[in-house]
């Protein structure tokens, strides 16, 4: 209620570049409104996308009820409606859920999916920071139930994107999805184990990497204190679990999954190493954790490593406190948006996102605010160790030496 609210009132429910302005010009233009009514919705619309989340539960399960009520929330509004109408559906989904879910509730009301209505499924590919721009250039596949549907959605798409609308059918385009996504995850994992290694035999990791990235064939991601988002720790689930149920084991998929998992796990256990070596304890320091979202620029803070950290830091019984400038609160536990009130006598900070205000922390500064010697962990590997190691604070972080060669 409170985002329909928001929109209809030219104030956008999230931070995103670009969506404010563009935002106020097509509500005021009478070109966007925000109802709670599926059926309204719908109704008085020749194109319906289905986006929304699809997460996974505890046990690594898909978690498809928000689509399935969605799917039959829709199948009743198109059983009123008179016009034939495209149906797109963008959320990822686990392989063969169009076919399984979808089209029997779109079908519940004697209506025939090609015939009556169009179906298509083209999967978002977009980031956050730059969302617009990825919709406009992006190239985008195209999944269709029959060929009338992959045409309508290649015609629609062409009207929003100058990248290739590319055709194929609906099973394709599940998996295209998924994969895209679990090949990102995989290589952060390599990334990760690498930098893992680095630590220990005295290797900057993100030296060797950008070094091995020179080469024409090698393109290795950053690793980081973490996989976090609404996609990345949850798509390849989709793939292990279809696999597992024709009696397949994707190994690789799965390890790179639970390395990945575990690096918060392996941040804390490198700071706690690092605090002893400048005579300092994990459990009587004071922490400041920098950045609970995800990502750097944005407010998401779904399946963030910094959540992780910061529930074992609480069962430690730390003393700790949280600072990010996109977000409103922390999970739960003590936060700030003052960032000089958060580092102010830390005797460590842990730096989890890539924020821009983060990347310009004045060190000199930063080094009156909190005791000496402080460690900064560095989860991201964005600011210049040997700028801090200058002054009386300790320099460590994912993939940096824990010792000369």
């Amino acid at each position: 209620r409170e985002v329909v609210k928001k929109v209809n009132k030219n104030i956008s429910p999230i931070k995103e570049n670009g969506v404010e302005r563009l935002l106020k010009k097509v509500v005021a233009a009478g070109k966007l409104r925000a109802t709670l009514s599926y059926e309204e919705a719908v109704v008085n619309s020749d194109v319906v996308i289905i986006v929304v989340q699809t997460p996974i539960s505890r046990d690594k399960k898909p978690d498809l009820r928000a689509f399935e009520s969605a799917c039959r929330s829709v199948g009743e509004a198109l059983s009123k409606s008179c016009s034939e109408k495209l149906i797109i559906v963008e959320s990822t989904l686990p392989i063969g859920a169009i076919e399984s879910m979808a089209i029997p509730e779109f079908e519940k009301h004697k209506l025939r999916c090609g015939r009556d209505f169009y179906l298509a499924y083209s999967p978002e590919r977009a980031i956050p920071t730059r969302t617009i721009e990825e919709i406009r250039k992006n190239s985008r596949i195209v999944g269709g139930y029959c060929e009338n549907s992959s045409e309508l959605a290649r015609a629609f798409y062409s009207k929003i994107t100058s990248g290739e609308v590319i055709k194929t059918d609906l099973r394709t385009a599940e998996v295209v999805k998924l994969i895209e996504n679990t090949y990102r995850d995989v290589n952060i994992a390599l990334a990760n184990e690498i930098a893992l290694l680095c630590e220990k035999i005295g290797v900057d990791a993100i030296k060797a990497i950008e070094l091995a990235n020179k080469h024409p064939r090698v393109n290795l991601h950053y690793p980081g204190a973490g996989v976090g988002g609404h996609c990345l720790p949850k798509d390849p689930w989709f793939l292990i679990n279809r696999a597992s149920e024709l009696n397949l084991e994707l190994k690789l998929i799965k390890a790179a999954r639970e390395i990945n998992e575990s690096m918060p796990e392996k941040v804390l256990k490198r700071v706690e190493r690092e605090l002893g070596k400048i005579g300092k304890n994990l459990n009587s320091a004071k922490i400041a954790i920098l950045g609970i979202a995800y990502k750097g620029n944005t407010s998401d803070t779904r399946n963030s490593p910094a959540e992780k950290i910061i529930e074992k830091l609480s069962r430690l019984n730390c003393d700790f406190i949280s600072h990010d400038s996109f977000v409103s609160q922390d999970f739960g536990y003590k936060f700030s948006n003052d960032i000089k009130a958060v580092i102010k006598d830390a005797d460590c900070i842990i730096i989890l996102a890539e924020h821009d205000e983060y990347k310009k922390l004045n060190i000199e500064e930063l080094a009156n605010f909190v005791r000496k010697p402080c460690l900064i962990f560095d989860g991201r590997r964005i600011l210049n160790p040997e700028a801090c190691n200058k002054k009386t604070l300790k320099y460590a972080g994912v993939g940096y030496p824990e010792a000369e060669r």
